[in-house]
């Protein structure tokens, strides 16, 4: 009965601890994503789109249009990412995997789950080879079906690996200088943290369309 009491103590106190600040439980769900590769749920409230042209990132609530801010790309031009070495910013539709409160490039920062398009590019780029690896890690590690795993995999072939790691993240709009990644001035990016919050899932899972 003690013991019943206390384990009911320590789930409470627990969840008081992690419902005092909502940055703990963003942690708690990052860690449990990572720890287990958990796929990333779609959001149905928000979404961005990227205009790479335009060098623009608009934020939508359903058909409204409650943002937009101007952004920096990749150093190497505005063509669209195909194999890790080009260090382009890729087009395509993506999912926000994780909503992160620390960067080396600014003060937040959001990863992209690129998966799926990049592991098309790998087998594009590497064929029968790329292939046999691919083959090899998911027979022993299950599908590469998210970012967690793309991960794992570049550590086991770090000679041939899948392209990754693309960011929306802070450090400047003002000129093109990111190996890929989505830059904005530090103050839109808090803005546009704060605001992809309000979303049913704290920004996970609202999808960002990346367009020529």
């Amino acid at each position: 009965m003690l013991i019943g009491a206390g384990v009911a103590l320590l789930v409470c106190a627990t969840f008081l601890f992690v419902a005092s600040d909502p940055r703990r439980s963003d942690y708690l769900i990052w860690r449990w994503m990572v720890t287990f590769k958990v796929p990333v749920t779609p959001a149905d409230d928000y979404r961005i789109v990227v205009a790479k042209s335009a060098h623009r990132l608009e934020v939508y609530r359903g058909a409204e249009r409650v943002a937009e801010y101007q952004v920096a790309l990749s150093s190497h031009g505005l063509g669209a990412r195909r194999i890790w070495a080009d260090g382009l910013t890729p087009e395509g539709s993506f999912l926000i995997a994780s909503m992160q409160y620390e960067s080396r490039f600014g003060p937040r920062q959001m990863l992209l789950d690129t998966s799926a398009q990049a592991r098309a590019d790998y087998l594009a780029q590497y064929a029968g080879a790329g292939q046999a690896r691919l083959a090899a890690w998911e027979n022993s590690h299950g599908a590469l079906d998210t970012v967690w795993e793309v991960y794992d995999f570049n550590e086991a072939y770090p000679q041939a690996p899948i392209w990754n790691d693309i960011l929306i993240h802070g450090g400047g709009a003002g000129r093109d200088w990111t190996l890929g990644c989505i830059a904005l001035d530090d103050t839109d990016l808090l803005e546009l943290f704060e605001l992809l919050q309000r979303s049913s899932r704290r920004g996970l899972g609202v999808a960002v369309e990346i367009r020529p």
